[in-house]
């Protein structure tokens, strides 16, 4: 039997040994024609509504008993030019996947998040911290090459934020409305344990927890999916809110209410209830301005500073060693900020998912940059002006030590 593989952009699972290749001959005759000439995909371009081209796409050439093997990707000789390839697209709707991700299948990690939630800005330093630290816990993250063109790679489109948020100092712009979305896709891999999986983002202007037919889409890649990473706008609670307004601490950002996406994902579980047999990482942004301004929001933030007050940032970036007490902490004190009805009062949610979920779900205090934006948008970050992301990587960790496989 060949290897399942999840496709990114249509969300159809089929086996590697069903795979197609398209070929790659960017050949020219005399008189400027392609030696292999391009012509209307119809499975593409209905992917994509709207008429493209595709060159030649074509299945493998597969011995007698294929079916009973997993397909090892080689190159391929196309029937209609002879010129070998490897770009191997998704026999559904032909977009371009990973070579790696046909070779040894594909588990899937999703990223969600609500408009305005700050998941783009998440997803970014994710990476880069993984790319800095993950190796003390034998991790390696490579963004992927794959895509319609280069602006669409993973590795172009990582690149471009990373800049934007470490070297010009400034949150990544707010992502523009899409009917196509375009998966950032991400290979998760243990040096030690040889495990892989893939991390996968849709960088759109947010998931709509009120339209059904949204619902529906998310409902279908979130089934598909090994773990989910849930990131919500910590200030759109509202009992936040009102107490930082009424300090004049304002959040420019417009999010889906914290409750609205609880409610929506609690509706997910209850129509399908496999949803609570997998993780749920529900991360909680901009959990700086908890720390910063604990006293006004009454919250014990202790678990979460060094002595000093600076924020304490995860355990294994200085030990390499995995520390799920830590997690725990975090967790507790998050659920116990959710039951206390004179802190965030949104016990009703925090019952919800532990009931629901059980031991399939944590909560985490993350910060993308470490810091708020000023008035101009500007990341003034620490004291050093170094922009410091906080505990970003722990909902991830936390998420592969549930799946199982990378730890030993």
């Amino acid at each position: 039997m060949g290897k399942k593989i999840l496709c990114p952009y249509c969300y159809t699972e089929f086996d590697n040994n069903e795979v197609q290749v398209e070929c790659e001959n960017i050949a020219t005759l005399v008189n400027g024609e392609l030696v292999c000439k391009k012509h209307i995909d119809t499975k593409f371009s209905n992917h994509w509504g709207k008429e493209l081209e595709t060159h030649n796409i074509y299945r493998p050439k597969l011995g007698f008993f294929s079916f009973l093997t997993s397909y090892k990707p080689k190159p391929e000789q196309c029937p209609t030019c002879g010129h070998p390839s490897q770009k191997f697209v998704c026999p559904n709707c032909h977009n371009w996947l990973p070579k790696e991700m046909i070779e040894k299948g594909a588990e899937i990690i999703s990223v969600i998040g609500g408009p305005a939630s700050g998941k783009t800005n998440y997803i970014v330093t994710l990476i880069q911290q993984m790319k800095k630290y993950g190796n003390k816990l034998g991790l390696t993250i490579t963004p992927q090459q794959v895509g319609r063109n280069k602006e669409e790679f993973t590795s172009t489109k990582y690149e471009k934020a990373r800049e934007n948020i470490f070297d010009f100092k400034m949150p990544v712009p707010k992502t523009a409305v899409s009917k196509h979305e375009i998966p950032w896709i991400l290979r998760l891999e243990s040096s030690v344990t040889k495990k892989a999986v893939y991390l996968v983002f849709y960088d759109t202007a947010g998931e709509n927890f009120k339209d059904s037919e949204s619902m529906q889409k998310n409902a279908k890649y979130l089934k598909e999916s090994k773990a989910v990473i849930c990131v919500l706008d910590i200030l759109s609670v509202k009992k936040i809110k009102n107490i930082l307004e009424a300090n004049e601490i304002e959040n420019n950002d417009v999010a889906t209410p914290f409750d609205e996406t609880l409610t929506a994902l609690y509706n997910f579980q209850t129509n399908d209830t496999s949803m609570s047999n997998k993780p749920f990482a529900f991360v909680l942004s901009k959990f700086d301005v908890i720390i910063d301004h604990h006293e006004d929001l009454g919250c014990d933030v202790s678990t979460f500073v060094n002595g000093d007050g600076t924020p304490k940032n995860s355990d294994f970036i200085k030990t390499g060693q995995l520390n799920l007490d830590q997690i725990e902490s975090g967790h507790n004190a998050i659920k116990n900020f959710m039951d206390d009805s004179e802190i965030w009062d949104a016990s009703e949610h925090s019952h919800n998912i532990m009931t629901k979920w059980g031991d399939n779900a944590r909560f985490f205090g993350v910060s993308s940059f470490g810091c708020m934006p000023d008035e101009n948008t500007i990341l003034k970050g620490d004291s050093d002006g170094e922009i410091k992301p906080y505990r970003v990587m722990d909902p991830l960790i936390w998420a592969l030590y549930k799946v199982g496989g990378f730890f030993k």
